[in-house]
């Protein structure tokens, strides 16, 4: 192969990188990562899915996606577990896969 043979465009394989690939698994669980240090504080949830959505897209949920990531909390095992679902999604979500 060459240098030419290079594309910028997105692969099959990236994309199962993103949405199951054992590296970013590995990121997010991680014992002394920035979601472990969210998890053990004792804080209202919904101010932990805010921080989660400007560190990660750089903006504030809209009241939808604040519900929604609320409801994943309240579902989940444990508050790591559940703060890593949501961490997971707003990775795959275009919005963040999409910027440039």
């Amino acid at each position: 192969t060459c240098e030419c043979e290079r594309s910028n465009e997105t692969t099959l394989n990236q994309a199962f990188q993103l949405i199951s690939g054992p590296s970013l698994h590995q990121l997010l669980t991680a014992s002394h990562n920035r979601l472990g240090e969210m998890a053990a504080r004792s804080g209202p949830a919904a101010q932990l899915v805010e921080e989660l959505f400007w560190e990660t897209l750089g903006r504030a949920p809209t009241s939808q996606e604040t519900a929604r990531s609320l409801a994943v909390l309240g579902a989940s095992p444990d508050r790591r577990a559940g703060l890593e679902d949501v961490a997971w999604a707003l990775l795959n979500a275009k919005e963040f896969v999409l910027r440039q």
